[in-house]
């Protein structure tokens, strides 16, 4: 990478998260993704931090170990989890919510079954603080520092195939006035080509929406996709200008364990329950 895109730093709390320098070097607004390895409330197998908030473990104090790890992340970058907005992900739609603290009214972030269903969230207002959560997809964080407009999206293979990103991009520009050469887009990692194996029928479905050059099938005994490759031509395709998109595809979330949980890499329990944990991403304007 010719530019350094993160670090790891400690919040005013003490907790250890991963900072998205080109969001926070503008000062218009901070993005952070949190650590598996940090010191919270979590332990394993779900990793040490852990900022669960809807997923179901069949032992019930992993799922309150992840609360009040959300809890510290948000204390971290300095909000009240009380005015943290997220949606429950849908994972395969291009659905883009645009939220105020108007929708802070009445909304209780811990009630996954009034969650809203969407992928993407999108704000200019400083009063609330937007949230994702993944364990192998794509998490990208958005900002027009002009406008002063952020947003978030999650992006599963589907959603980034379905246009999740165009769907965010189209946002910034239609509902706010964003000039799209403004805008930045950092991708955080996702899991990586070695480790994304997919069957024929995947393959064939990145083929068919044009990112063949993205599947690999002769270094593999399956084909593996290189999904980070296919998020960066995507946003490129939007508009957005190419020094201001980033991916962190240094990274892999099912490979990098001291950093980040992984679906794919588990673990599973004897009922075929997932035990992994969730990586969190905060971002709100300053």
């Amino acid at each position: 990478m010719d530019k350094k895109i993160y670090e790891i730093v400690e919040m005013p709390n003490g907790l250890k998260m991963l900072s998205i320098l080109p969001i926070n070097n503008t000062g218009v607004a901070m993005a952070y993704t949190s650590i598996r390895n940090a010191e919270g409330d979590s332990d394993e197998p779900a990793g040490k931090f852990n900022p669960n908030l809807y997923k179901l473990y069949s032992d019930q104090d992993i799922f309150e170990n992840g609360i009040r790890d959300f809890r510290l992340g948000c204390e971290a970058v300095g909000i009240s989890d009380r005015d943290v907005i997220t949606n429950r992900l849908i994972a395969f739609t291009d659905k883009v919510r645009s939220v105020s603290a108007d929708d802070l009214k009445g909304y209780d972030i811990y009630s996954e079954e009034s969650a809203p269903r969407a992928d993407g969230l999108i704000t200019d207002d400083k009063n609330v603080c937007l949230f994702n959560y993944a364990a192998d997809c794509a998490i990208a964080f958005f900002l027009d520092p002009v406008k002063k407009v952020c947003g978030s999206c999650h992006a599963s293979w589907r959603g980034s195939l379905v246009g999740i990103f165009q769907k965010e991009v189209e946002a910034f520009v239609a509902q706010y006035g964003s000039d799209i050469k403004d805008i930045i887009c950092v991708v955080c990692p996702s899991i990586g080509i070695d480790n994304f194996e997919v069957g024929a029928d995947v393959a064939k479905q990145f083929k068919d929406a044009g990112f063949g050059e993205f599947v690999d099938e002769r270094r593999y005994d399956k084909p593996h996709v290189d999904l980070p490759g296919v998020n960066r031509k995507i946003l490129l395709s939007t508009g957005l200008s190419e020094e201001n998109v980033y991916v962190i595809d240094d990274m892999d979330t099912v490979r990098d364990a001291d950093l980040w949980h992984s679906f794919r890499r588990g673990p599973i329990d004897e009922n075929n329950v997932h035990l992994n944990g969730q990586n969190g991403y905060w971002i709100r304007l300053k």
